[in-house]
């Protein structure tokens, strides 16, 4: 071959969240090509440039950190910084965030990803950031104003106290140009790259929306949790024109939420209430507090098949479909589509020939989720029942399965299928379908070792006091607590009450929290290990925004 170059308006596929559950999204990026072959081989190299200006957030004349104002987060390197506890069997600093940065904030990404990091160039990085010297070889321009306007959340994340307290997790905010701040503070793998999570590109794709993750289990022991999070603009140039300049997000217990239903619905005392995203994954079902199965990346179809056979017929809930060619995968997805205007849907079925099932679900204002009321219970899934020959099959309780029918109006649950592909002749066929690229996966997110010899002697940042809890709600919203109902052998207790997860998780006696770092004081029933600080009251991102959230768009149910 030869050698060349084009420019034209390219299109991009972006992910809405993480795509092969979330599907993904296009935009038009103006960009030049150019590419050349490699001498003895068959390679051709290519290299892609945006060609759109950056738009980088106007420079603010900021005032520098006190002097050791900036906690670095590898608190196994720096010394005397904030008022450190044992946060589930890790060191942590209770009184203040620390920061870390993505590889998108070096000047030198690979340096900083290859060449590990000691006292040394942790304090090179700190007399820069916090003002006592101008010298910078590490950074790009803008992360030094994102470290310090970040930090004015410190004083906000250590506001008044609340009845929130007990259920928040973790507060963050994470920046464009690379910077995250987390409180608790707490160290985190040289890898993390926030900018890749799923909670922050959800946000980018939602902008200006609050929007919630699916449940999933706190890789640093917290138990199942969600994530609530939202854009923060900034001006770029001269004509206020505005631009994401951030994602701020919290964490907060799974039980939280479903008490909060009961709460502010007074509907789901008739009715049985859920939450579902833009992709038709549930953040909240009934289920995910009585059952042991995992509530992580549980579709509609995996719960209420024929709530979701009756949506996709109402042509609301669309199949997506895109495509890894790396993996000659294709990604089927779903997304709810409301006719221009509608904020609800409602309908009614029936299921086993003989029970009718009615349902409304309306979607909450600015966020990217909705609020479902069912009628009957008799229709769900429980266990894996009637997973693979019933309306809607599923290959797989959760997550991903093997697609069965490739039809649009057909429905399954989220699957996945080969590509057809021709290796003789490294093509795929002309006759085939030109789906949508798949951004790459993320990976999982590695955990930083614990050290228990770190903590010795440190007391635990927070305590739960789940031993004198006598409510299952309030129990279930707290940190480090579950209600315990079930014997080791799935038969109900004679009484059920509230403990630790480490004694009892998803309700079940003898089950553990397997990321929680269990001692023996805790597998004897005591307290609850996790900081949890006073809520942040800026940017709708208080601990009571999932409350303001879920009141903002009232309902009624409708039969």
């Amino acid at each position: 071959g030869t050698s060349g170059r084009a420019v034209f308006n390219a299109t991009r596929f972006l992910t809405l969240g993480i795509s092969q559950y979330e599907g993904t999204r296009a935009i038009q990026v103006w960009s030049s090509y150019d590419w050349m072959p490699v001498a003895g081989t068959t390679f051709v190299v290519c290299v892609v440039l945006n060609l759109e200006p950056d738009r980088q957030t106007a420079r603010i004349n900021v005032q520098p950190i006190p002097t050791g104002g900036t906690v670095y987060h590898r608190l196994d390197l720096v010394n005397n910084v904030g008022q450190r506890c044992s946060q589930f069997g890790r060191d942590a600093v209770s009184d203040t965030s620390s920061v870390k940065f993505s590889p998108e904030a070096f000047v030198d990404p690979a340096h900083y990803l290859n060449v590990p990091e000691n006292k040394s160039l942790i304090g090179q990085y700190l007399v820069y950031l916090d003002g006592q010297s101008t010298v910078n070889k590490f950074f790009k321009p803008t992360v030094i104003n994102s470290v310090r306007l970040t930090s004015a959340l410190n004083s906000i994340w250590q506001g008044a106290a609340s009845k929130y307290t007990q259920s928040v997790v973790w507060r963050y905010i994470g920046t464009i140009d690379g910077v995250f701040r987390l409180i608790p503070g707490t160290q985190l793998p040289t890898s993390y790259d926030h900018l890749k999570r799923g909670w922050f590109t959800r946000s980018i794709s939602n902008p200006g929306q609050l929007t919630l993750s699916p449940p999933y289990l706190d890789a640093f022991g917290a138990g199942f949790v969600v994530t609530l999070g939202t854009t923060i603009t900034q001006s770029v140039d001269s004509l206020q024109t505005s631009a994401v300049g951030a994602v701020m997000a919290m964490d907060f217990t799974m039980g939280y939420l479903g008490d909060l239903l009961q709460e502010v619905y007074t509907e789901c005392r008739t009715f049985r209430c859920i939450l579902m995203d833009l992709s038709g994954y549930l953040v909240f079902h009934p289920d995910f507090l009585t059952r042991t199965g995992s509530p992580e990346w549980v579709h509609l179809g995996h719960k209420e098949p024929f709530v979701m056979q009756s949506l996709i017929q109402q042509g609301v809930l669309q199949k997506q479909n895109c495509s890894r060619y790396d993996t000659f995968k294709r990604h089927v997805t779903y997304k709810m589509v409301l006719p221009g205007g509608q904020t609800f849907v409602s309908g009614s079925t029936s299921c086993y020939t003989t029970t009718s099932l009615s349902y409304k679900f309306e979607q909450i204002a600015q966020s990217n989720v909705f609020v479902g009321f069912l009628t009957s219970t008799s229709c769900s899934r429980l266990d894996g029942r009637n997973m693979f020959t019933s309306t809607c099959p599923c290959q797989t309780l959760n997550g991903l399965g093997r697609c069965t029918n490739s039809a649009p109006l057909s429905c399954e649950c989220p699957c996945t299928e080969d590509l057809p592909f021709l290796p003789c002749n490294n093509s795929f066929p002309a006759s085939g379908t030109l789906y949508d690229v798949c951004p790459a996966d993320i990976f999982a997110l590695p955990v930083v070792p614990r050290k228990p010899g770190s903590v010795a002697g440190l007391e635990q940042c927070f305590n739960g006091r789940c031993n004198v809890i006598d409510q299952s709600g309030t129990c279930r919203a707290t940190v480090g607590c579950d209600w315990c109902f079930r014997s080791a052998n799935f038969s109900e207790l004679s009484a059920a009450y509230c403990s630790t997860d480490c004694v009892c998780f998803q309700g079940t006696l003898g089950m553990q929290n397997p990321n929680a770092g269990c001692t023996a004081e805790q597998n004897e029933g005591g307290g609850g290990s996790t900081i949890i600080q006073s809520p942040a009251t800026v940017l709708a991102l208080v601990s009571g925004t999932v409350w303001l959230l879920m009141t903002s768009a009232p309902m009624h149910m409708v039969t």
